[in-house]
C-alpha cells in the first residue's frame, strides 16, 4: 500500500496517485483502499492499451518485413531501386562487402556460393580460393569478372543475388548504403 507520508505515489503507466490525496497527512484505510483499487484498474486497462499498441505495431512491422521480402526477390523492383550499373559501386561499400564476403565458411554463404550462382565453372571458382585474400580479394575478382562479362549488371542485380543466397548480412548493408 502507499505510505502515510503525504509524498505522491507514482506509478509506471499510470502516472501520480490522484490529487484527492495529494498532500494529505492522514488517510484513513478505506480511502487507501478504494484509491489502491483505483488505481489498480488504471493501471491494468493502461497495461492492456499498451499491448494492444505493441501488437497493431508489430503487425505493422510484419507487414512491411513482407513487403521488403516482396522486393527483395523481384529483380526488376531491385533494379527499378538501384538502376545504378555495379561499375558505380562506391569502393567503401566494395571494401565493406569484400571484407564480409571474402572468408571461406564451412556452413552458409560466402564468395564461392555467390560465384556459383551468377554461373562460374568449379575450376575458377577453385582458383579464386587459391587466391591470397591478403593480397587480392576472391569477392572483388568475381564482381570484376562478372561486370566485365555483363556490363549491364546493375547493383539491383548484386542484391537480389545476395539476397537468393541468404546473406542478409551484405542486404541489409547494401540496403544501408543505399537507402532502401
Amino acid at each position: 500500500m502507499y505510505r502515510n507520508d503525504g509524498v505522491v505515489n507514482h506509478c509506471c503507466h499510470c502516472g501520480p496517485m490522484s490529487s484527492k490525496y495529494r498532500g494529505a497527512t492522514t488517510y484513513t484505510q478505506s480511502e487507501l483502499d478504494s484509491e489502491a483499487l483505483i488505481m489498480e484498474q488504471l493501471h491494468q486497462s493502461r497495461i492492456a492499451e499498451d499491448n494492444e499498441t505493441s501488437d497493431r505495431e508489430e503487425d505493422e512491422d510484419e507487414e512491411e518485413d513482407e513487403e521488403e521480402d516482396k522486393i527483395l526477390k523481384d529483380p526488376a523492383k531491385l533494379n527499378e531501386l538501384l538502376p545504378m550499373l555495379l561499375a558505380t559501386l562506391r569502393y567503401d561499400v566494395l571494401r565493406q562487402l569484400c571484407f564480409m564476403m571474402d572468408p571461406l565458411v564451412t556452413v552458409g554463404s560466402d564468395f564461392t556460393t555467390f560465384a556459383a550462382q551468377i554461373g562460374f565453372c568449379s575450376t575458377y571458382i577453385r582458383y579464386l580460393k587459391a587466391l591470397d585474400i591478403k593480397k587480392n580479394s576472391p569477392f572483388e575478382e568475381v564482381l570484376r569478372v562478372w561486370q566485365d562479362s555483363a556490363p549491364d549488371t546493375t547493383i539491383g542485380d548484386l542484391l537480389y543475388l545476395v539476397n537468393e543466397i541468404q546473406r542478409h548480412d551484405v542486404v541489409d548493408k547494401l540496403r544501408e548504403f543505399y537507402l532502401i
